[in-house]
């Protein structure tokens, strides 16, 4: 990097030569540097002698008027922090680190997650509606309290909320905290304590935030390598901290975000193009552009009379024809829904009382027997109250052997030998065990996180088990369907790759959404859409792999997609006039 960075600061040469090293010329002649790093005290010198270059303040954010008073740094700042903010200004242009092609089946499904709550952008048509969709994605994806949306202009480091601005302004600018780095830097920047990290800025970062909350920051950047917005997601002190698995996937989002931004700024330019153009003082006269939108009338039409016979029987000829096709062709009715695909050889353990997961004895793919313990809860009222039981069972049992004959002592021992048998029972409802042997496909839970009873603890899978379609027709549609008629399969993420099969059996009644729900499983019920309603239709896979695009690829629990099965069969004319079937 043939950069020429001029240092203005005598105490603080010294790390800033530490941080860049041998990468860039650091010395104090700022009449040919790309980059003036500088206290507080030698600022207004340095830029009224160095009109053309940036200038980096040593010392605590402020509010900067130049607009070349780029970035702010704290003095403590980790020394690779302050070389990529440094490199980033002084070559002029921030960071684009590349993300890696998805190389595995966890690695694909978090690719499609984000690639599915990228699409949502493709409908914005303004600045604030692509805020509000980004926003409400990094709190999807992430799991984040809140998150936000800030737009950056490169030009002048600007940084603003769409909807704060429409509401109050915004005037806050990249030359601090966390979200001034990424915008510099075009780097991920992550905080898992925000009051130690010497780079974040409240009022910049996280205004509504509270101390010792966690933040995970992220660039958005064109294929210029131009910063169009960063994403913020933000928690609580006391939820668990950001990991590397959702910086990943909040890096995916933003890389495929930053065309649907570049094609909103494109409209956006036009559009002021666009005014500027019927502007009475624009590029155009007033006049010009009111005579450009008068009507025009063209000269009278010229019917040669010697092919109107011929035009006359071909219009005739064409109309028998659209009739002829009216009654023959048929036209077909379809009833469409979503569809699941689940795994028919699968398990699922759940709680059978609330509380506090406090240990997790299982590990996915670990092979479990029946009566395995998978997961404990937080048991010490259930244990003190088995204890109190025992210790009274045995007091009153050395009572009843001084005096058999007490029938009194006999009656209260064996209600002591019942109140214990249900303290021994609520302590057992404590553990979660495997009611079938199996491999464990996956873990629900944590230590410390809360289950309701039915809640889905972990998830086993016996031996090899084929796969089966489970699609969500609407209700009306029942007496129409029956085993035996092929469905098309349209995978979620795989466009015009269809898939086929046949129904084996049909649900005999209409069920409403909630047990769909609880049919299909609760784990992958949020990601399917239906209002009303529904019939269940099953079907088994011929194969356990399908191709798209060229590529083969295997087939998961838990992929979603959408069915549709013929069920009826009209002419075009019985459609177009639905009157005529009653004559």
């Amino acid at each position: 990097m043939n950069a020429h960075i001029a240092v203005i600061a005598p105490r603080d040469i010294g790390w800033i030569r530490a941080a860049v090293g041998s990468m860039m010329l650091v010395d104090e002649d700022v009449a040919t540097a790309h980059l003036v790093v500088t206290a507080p005290e030698y600022a207004a010198a340095v830029l009224t002698h160095a009109p053309g270059s940036l200038c980096v303040i040593i010392g605590e954010p402020v509010a900067a008027a130049d607009p070349r008073v780029a970035h702010f740094i704290r003095r403590g700042i980790p020394l690779e922090h302050a070389f990529a903010l440094i490199a980033s200004l002084a070559g002029g242009r921030p960071y684009a680190p590349l993300l890696p092609e998805p190389d595995s089946p966890v690695a694909a499904r978090t690719a499609q997650r984000a690639f599915v709550a990228s699409r949502r952008l493709a409908a914005a048509t303004d600045l604030a509606d692509a805020e509000a969709q980004a926003v409400a994605a990094v709190i999807e994806l992430c799991a984040a309290d809140r998150a936000h949306c800030l737009f950056h202009d490169p030009e002048d480091g600007g940084l603003w909320s769409e909807a704060l601005m429409r509401e109050s302004g915004d005037d806050r600018r990249s030359t601090a905290g966390l979200v001034g780095f990424a915008a510099r830097t075009g780097l991920m920047a992550f905080a898992e304590r925000v009051e130690q990290d010497r780079r974040w800025v409240a009022a910049i970062d996280d205004p509504t935030g509270e101390p010792g909350g966690r933040l995970l920051v992220q660039p958005i950047a064109s294929p210029s390598g131009a910063i169009h917005a960063i994403l913020a997601a933000a928690r609580g002190a006391r939820e668990p901290a950001f990991t590397q698995a959702d910086a990943d996937l909040l890096a995916r989002y933003a890389a495929l975000a930053g065309p649907f931004l570049d094609q909103l700024s494109s409209h956006r330019q036009a559009q002021e193009i666009a005014h500027e153009a019927t502007d009475p003082e624009g590029l155009f006269r007033t006049e010009a552009v009111e005579a450009q939108g008068e009507t025009r009338w063209g000269d009278v039409i010229r019917v040669t009379p010697m092919w109107m016979s011929r035009a006359y029987w071909l219009l005739v000829a064409l109309l028998i024809g659209a009739a002829a096709y009216l009654w023959v062709g048929t036209v077909s009715t379809y009833s469409s829904g979503p569809a699941v695909i689940r795994a028919t050889a699968r398990a699922e353990v759940v709680a059978r009382t609330a509380g506090n997961i406090t240990a997790v004895e299982g590990a996915p793919g670990e092979e479990v027997a029946a009566g395995a313990v998978i997961a404990r809860l937080d048991d010490q009222n259930q244990r003190a109250a088995l204890d109190r039981a025992e210790e009274e069972f045995d007091s009153q049992l050395r009572n009843h052997m001084l005096d058999p004959s007490d029938s009194a002592a006999d009656g209260a021992l064996r209600a002591l030998r019942q109140a214990r048998d249900a303290a021994r029972s609520a302590l057992e409802e404590r553990v979660v065990r495997a009611a079938s042997g199996g491999a464990i496909a996956d873990m629900r839970v944590h230590p410390g996180q809360h289950v309701q009873p039915g809640d889905i603890v972990a998830s086993l899978v016996q031996g090899e088990g084929g796969l089966e379609v489970i699609a969500l027709l609407p209700g009306e549609d029942r007496p129409q369907l029956a085993p035996g008629m092929t469905v098309r399969l349209e995978l979620l993420g795989y466009r015009y790759a269809y898939q086929s099969f046949q129904i084996d059996s049909v649900t005999p009644d209409v069920i409403g959404p909630s047990e769909a729900r609880r049919v299909v499983g609760q784990e992958v019920a949020d990601g399917l859409k239906f209002g009303g309603p529904v019939v269940l239709v099953r079907g088994r896979l011929q194969r356990d792999v399908f191709e798209a695009d060229g590529r083969t690829f295997r087939y998961h629990d838990g992929m979603l997609g959408a069915a549709e099965v013929r069920v009826r069969l009209d002419r075009i004319l019985f459609s177009l006039f639905p009157w005529l079937k009653g004559l």
